[in-house]
Order: structure tokens, then C-alpha cells, then sequence
């Protein structure tokens, strides 16, 4: 009988799954403890998105939620829609597009993006920018989109630029969610897995649940 193939990360397991992010087999153990904690796992795991899929998120209770001064109702969301999916998109390319980016890395993105907009509607122009390299990519990546959908609605629509009141608002919207959707893990990317789920379009090539309003 042939030697059975090893886990390729304890050395001492059967191996029964293949990993793509030690390009090897590996244990069931090894793949559930592992998990984006030592290892960079890519999105396109299907025993990632199992994960993601049964895993529940650390709970936060509704006071601990950003920027509870501002009201995001359900009125506002479904007429800002369009707007709401192309910060999705955009969130979403800027991240993958940004090598070794994880959730708290697209957290600290939203993060400073909120503080420019409060800042604006303070009637101060101050762009706060991210310390960590990775966010300040998702951060410049977003910017980047954002001043070209605007120039386009001007340009080709004839309409007026986005009102920094609904950016805000959809901002500390999409910071909410990923508040709500961390699983805790030290390279996690639950929050990831969960917008891309609403923009299924994207395709960007990577490189090595419940809502309260």
C-alpha cells in the first residue's frame, strides 16, 4: 500500500484536504485552527467560504457601534442604492487589489474616510489619511474611484457632485456592517468575503448576517 500523504503543516496527520495557500495537502485540524491565523487564506477556498458561511462573528452590542450620531435608515439606503453598490465595488477592487490587505486593514480605510467627510461637514477641508500602509492603499484606491465617478456624473449625466451628507452616511453604513462581521482572526477577511457576496461582478485578481442600522 502507498505511504499516506501527510499533513503539509504538522507533519504527523493524514493529509485530506488541498490547501492553496501552502500549495499542499493538509489536515482537517490544521485547516480549522490555521485559518487565516498563520495562514493567508484566499478567498476562493471553498473551505473558506464554508467558514465563512457557518462561523459566527465576535458580537458587539448596538452601543458600541460607530458614529451613532448618524442615522442610517432604510429609507435613505434604498434611495442611495446605486451609490451604496459602487462604494461596495470600489471598497471591494481596492482591497483586492492591495496585496496581504486583511478586514481591519478596509476598517482603517473607512475609518479616515469618515473622519475627512465629518471634518467637510464641519466645513473644514482635511483629509485624514491611514498610518498603515495597507489601508492607506484601500483608502488611496477608493479616493481614486470615487473622484472619477463623480467627474463622470458631472461630465456625462449633467448632474451635481455626491452631497458629503450621503457619502458620510453610506460610509459609517459599510463601517457598521464590518463591526458586525469580524471573526476574530488575526489574518480575517469575513467582512471581505461578505461584500464581495454583494457585488458577485468583480473580478479582480487576488495577490499573495445580520445588520443594525
Amino acid at each position: 500500500m502507498p505511504e499516506p500523504i501527510l499533513c503539509k503543516i504538522c507533519g504527523k496527520r493524514r493529509a485530506k484536504r488541498h490547501c492553496p495557500a501552502v500549495n499542499g495537502e493538509i489536515c482537517t485540524i490544521c485547516c480549522g485552527t490555521e485559518r487565516e491565523v498563520s495562514l493567508s487564506c484566499p478567498l476562493e477556498c471553498e473551505y473558506l467560504r464554508e467558514a465563512h458561511r457557518r462561523e459566527k462573528p465576535v458580537p458587539i452590542q448596538e452601543q458600541q457601534l460607530s458614529n451613532r450620531d448618524i442615522t442610517v435608515t432604510e429609507d435613505f439606503l434604498q434611495s442611495h442604492e446605486e451609490l451604496l453598490l459602487f462604494c461596495v465595488y470600489s471598497l471591494v477592487q481596492a482591497a483586492l487589489r492591495t496585496p496581504g490587505a486583511i478586514d481591519s486593514d478596509i476598517m482603517e480605510a473607512l475609518e479616515a474616510l469618515i473622519q475627512t467627510r465629518r471634518t467637510m461637514q464641519a466645513g473644514l477641508v482635511y483629509e485624514t489619511r491611514p498610518e498603515n500602509s495597507l489601508a492607506a492603499a484601500i483608502h488611496r484606491g477608493f479616493t481614486a474611484s470615487l473622484d472619477d465617478y463623480e467627474k463622470m456624473k458631472v461630465e456625462r449625466e449633467g448632474l451635481s457632485g455626491i452631497r458629503n451628507s450621503e457619502l458620510l452616511g453610506l460610509l459609517v453604513f459599510l463601517h457598521r456592517i464590518g463591526q458586525q462581521n469580524q471573526n476574530g482572526r488575526p489574518r480575517g477577511r469575513m467582512f471581505l468575503d461578505m461584500l464581495r457576496s454583494m457585488v458577485p461582478d468583480v473580478r479582480v485578481e487576488e495577490r499573495a448576517p445580520s445588520i443594525i442600522l
